[in-house]
Parts: C-alpha cells; structure tokens; sequence
C-alpha cells in the first residue's frame, strides 16, 4: 500500500509526529511550502482541515471539531476525546489534503471555489462532467513534476474510454471493469497495469432486525450462509484475471503476516445443510426449506447494483444450492437509500464494497463496533458484539502497527468465524489500461492517492 502517515495525498508535509499521550498529538509542518495560489501552509491551515473532518460523519476516532490548535506557526496539538494511536495513519488519506485557506474543492469559478492545495500540479480550468485540466506547479516543494500538464476526461462508458485509447485521444483509462478489463487488450494497444488488491467484496448479515429481518439472529442460519458460499468459485466466475478470494474484510497487504491468523468457514454445503436441519428448516418440495408454512427466503440488498448484479447472481445460486431461497431488494432510487437501510436494519443480506481508506490497520473494523470511532449506522444491523468492541478499542491503543495488525485480524476472526456477521468474497485491484507512452506509472489502490508527479510519456 503507498498509503503512509501523513496529509492526505502530500505525506511529506508533516516531518515529525509525537504521541504525547494516547489522546494528545503533536506534529510538525514543514517550513517554506506555499499553497497554489502562494498563501503560505501553515498550522492555522492544518487546524481548518481537521476541524473540517471532525465534522464529516466519517471521522478519525476522537477528532471533534475544536480538538486541534495551532502550538505555533508550524505545530499542530491535537487533543483527542477519545485514545487513538492510529490517528496519523487515519489521515493518510487521500480525501483528507489541507486546503488553502478561505478556498473549498470547486468548479473554479472564483478563488473560493478553487481547489488550492500544495501539491505538483495546480488548477487550470473544470468543465462539469467532461473535464479536468491541471498543470504542473512551478513552485512545488518537492520534486519537480515530469508532465507539464494532465487533462483528466470523464466519460461514463468504459469502452467508449478504450476506444479513445486506441485512437490516441487519451494515454490511461482508469478503474476498469472487470468485463471491459477482460477484452480492452484485444481492441487497444497498451498494457494493463494493476494495484495491489485492496477493495473488499464482503457479505454483511443482518444480527439487528426485528419482526421479517430476524432470521439471522440465529447463530446456525448465519453459519450455514458462510458455508454455502464459495469464495474460490465466485472470484474465478466474476474476476477471474485481478481478483483473489479472500478470508478477511481487510487486504493482505494492510494486515501483513497476521493476515494467516483469519480462519473464516470454508465451503461446505453438506454441513450447512446439518445446521439448518438441525435450527427446524427441513426442504420444501421445490428444494427451499420451510418451517411453520414460511419459506427460507433471505433478502439481498446491494450497495452498488451496477457492479454487483453479478455477485448477487453468483450467491442467489450458491445459497440455492443449501436450501435459502435469496431476493433482491430495491432500495429505492434515492443516493445512497441502500446504506439506509442497513442504517435501519430492513433487509437480511447486504453486499458491500471497500477500499482500504487510509494506512490504519482497523479502518474496516469500525463497521462491527460500538466503540467510539466505531461507525454506528452499520453497528446496530452487523455490530459482532462485546469481544470486537474490545479488540477495537485495543486496536486503537496500542503504540506500535505491528500489535494493530495483529489486533485487527483477531477483531477479523470474531466478525468472520466467531460471531459471523460477514461473509469476506473477494479482493480487488484498481486496473488501468495504459497507453506504450506512458511511464513510470505505478496504479495506486485508491483513486484519490494516485500520484502523477513523476509519470512521463515517452515514445
């Protein structure tokens, strides 16, 4: 992962951390780095960021607006209202780059709306939905970026991208398919390139409804669910050149050897069949079990139905084959009504998608804790109880990456194999389709921490 404690997308902006306390931190900016439009970075800057963040519903455990202060023109405390040790890693995240102040990430109509950051390039001009033009920062405080300028194109459909690709229009199309990943080499020169694996496809199960979304409160209709799927299969079936099954929420690369120490169930049909057998589901003439009159049907709900039509498909016939019967849930068209629900609980089943976000190893944690930092709109529906509460709150405490590492695949272990509220699939790599003149071009696992400074084009 090139995700490393620091800013953002500008690590190096902070050269020093200090854990004073476990809820008290002191950092230190680096000294002559003006933003874009030359106001100079300084704490006061740092200081509006975080206060910015602490606002968001997503923020670092502890971080209130009001929790930072500037110390001195270039010293940052930050007194934290809950201990957190991973507080540095946690803004290494690429949504998390100081902006200067009196500005906000915009169309550029006006100073305010610019985005004026300090990194390689600069704003040059937006077009809504078509395009991004930046151009190369004369005044960086780094190393000198190789390209002159970059012009980002927006284009909804993937293979129209490729097609640009191949009529020289455009040098990289990122963020491909699968299915137009497959086919792009056989109709664009180029070469694929692929990050590391770092977007999870995990299946949550519903342990907080109530009345019709109560059936996976039983600990054995949980179990038979993780044993009926097939992670091996459904990866060859939906991903078969990028993707690899996985045992955890949180990539290998992020959990490093403790990774090994996460043993979910492995596919076993014939023994998810005992244990719904023996929690009173014996099958129905049609081959989906019943008890009472009332049918063994889970609902399945997806939180991006445009990329996971086909994960749905793919579990629908697993689970078949065990006896539930699966139906999709619409959400509604609202943005974002899917994670409502599971905000409410109404639904059994939910498909979710993730990137590793930032350089914590428990980033991912926070959807099965109470804790603070913990994300409570998931907790109540997939929460995995009193011992993933504790090893979050560990997790967050202890000093060195390593014992976090370790701490997060034991939470891992009780949210997979212990309590089982989710089911891990698969883990994605972000591919690009690159043009022979691009060079030097290293795929980052999140979009927004893709690094263009020492990209060339050559040929």
């Amino acid at each position: 992962m090139r995700l490393t404690p620091g800013f953002g997308i500008a690590p190096g902006l902070a050269l020093r951390w200090e854990a004073v306390s476990p809820a008290l931190w002191r950092f230190q900016l680096r000294d002559g780095v003006r933003f874009h439009n030359g106001a100079a970075l300084d704490a006061a800057a740092a200081v509006a960021m975080l206060d910015a963040v602490a606002a968001r519903q997503t923020h670092p455990r502890g971080l209130e607006p009001g929790s930072a202060r500037a110390a001195s023109a270039h010293v940052v405390e930050v007194a934290l209202s809950a201990p957190n040790l991973r507080l540095p890693e946690q803004l290494a995240n690429p949504s998390m780059g100081i902006q200067a102040p009196g500005t906000r990430a915009g169309a550029g109509a006006d100073p305010a709306s610019t985005p004026t950051g300090t990194g390689p390039f600069r704003f040059g001009s937006y077009t809504p939905g078509a395009r991004l033009v930046v151009h190369a920062n004369p005044d960086y405080w780094g190393r000198p970026p190789a390209l002159r300028s970059i012009t980002f194109r927006f284009v909804v459909d993937e293979q129209q991208a490729a097609r640009l690709l191949a009529a020289g229009e455009v040098d990289a199309v990122g963020h491909l398919s699968p299915a137009t990943a497959a086919g792009a080499q056989g109709h664009a020169p180029g070469r694929l390139a692929a990050s590391q694996p770092a977007r999870t496809v995990y299946l949550l199960l519903n342990v907080g409804g109530v009345g019709r979304w109560a059936s996976l409160q039983d600990d054995r209709l949980r179990r038979a669910v993780a044993l009926a799927v097939d992670r091996a299969a459904l990866t060859t079936a939906l991903w078969p050149d990028h993707g690899e099954p996985n045992r955890t929420l949180i990539p290998p690369a992020v959990l490093g050897d403790a990774a090994g120490a996460v043993r979910p169930p492995e596919h076993d049909p014939d023994r998810a069949g005992r244990l719904l057998d023996e929690a009173g589901w014996p099958r129905g003439p049609d081959g989906v079990r019943l008890r009472d009159g009332r049918r063994l049907i889970l609902s399945l709900l997806l939180g991006r139905p445009a990329e996971q039509a086909g994960v749905a498909e793919v579990l629908a016939r697993q689970l078949e084959t065990v006896g539930i019967g699966v139906e999709l849930l619409d959400p509604g068209p609202e943005p974002f009504a899917a994670f409502g629900r599971v905000n409410q609980a109404t639904f059994d089943l939910f498909v979710d998608t993730r990137a590793q976000e930032d350089a914590n190893p428990c980033a991912l944690c926070r959807f099965f804790s109470i804790r603070p930092g913990g994300q409570l709109t998931f907790s109540g529906a997939v929460g995995a109880g009193e011992a993933a509460d504790e090893l979050f709150e560990d997790a967050h405490t202890v000093a060195s990456l390593d014992s976090a590492q370790r701490l997060a695949a034991e939470l891992m272990q009780v949210v997979t194999a212990d309590r089982v509220v989710a089911v891990p699939l698969a883990t994605l790599p972000a591919v690009w389709l690159l043009s022979p003149r691009v060079q030097a071009f290293e795929p980052a696992a999140l979009g927004g921490d893709q690094h263009w400074d020492q990209v060339w084009l050559g040929g």
